[in-house]
């Protein structure tokens, strides 16, 4: 039942964000700026908040690959049946997809790739590992 409710949770939240949240972040800068500023829940640093911020897209998949993996996990326990295995199936694809997606989230708060994932307006900002090698680079080069 927890499992019905979280999912449904999560679907809930990720059609919000799929209609009301990335869009605006796709389309406004002072939005996204807004956003960062405001994730300080999380314990990290601006830099991070930013790079999550650039992950919109994949936040918003994630919420719909968890409500979904959620409800067929669910469902599937429910029906204890062996002989069907679509459910089950269909839960782990959306485990697989889900890691993936995390994946790719790093990628993009690290090292601000793949491109397409990241809103027009923050495609030539640096990702964060990115940042940090070239200003180890950086440093290196004028203490010689």
């Amino acid at each position: 039942m927890l499992a019905f409710i979280l999912g449904t949770f999560f679907l809930i939240a990720g059609i919000y964000h799929a209609f009301r949240g990335t869009p605006r972040i796709w389309r406004d800068p002072e939005q996204a700026r807004r956003i960062t500023e405001n994730l300080t829940g999380f314990p990290f640093g601006p830099e991070v908040r930013r790079g999550m911020v650039r992950g919109t897209v994949l936040m918003t998949t994630n919420m719909f690959l968890l409500g979904g993996g959620l409800i067929c996990g669910a469902l599937r326990q429910q029906q204890a049946t062996a002989n069907d295995t679509t459910l089950l199936w269909a839960f782990m694809a959306s485990v697989g997809l889900t890691l993936t997606s995390v994946l790719l989230g790093l990628l993009i708060t690290w090292f601000n790739v793949p491109k397409t994932l990241v809103p027009p307006h923050m495609r030539d900002e640096v990702g964060l590992v990115t940042r940090k090698l070239r200003d180890a680079r950086h440093r290196r080069a004028h203490r010689s």
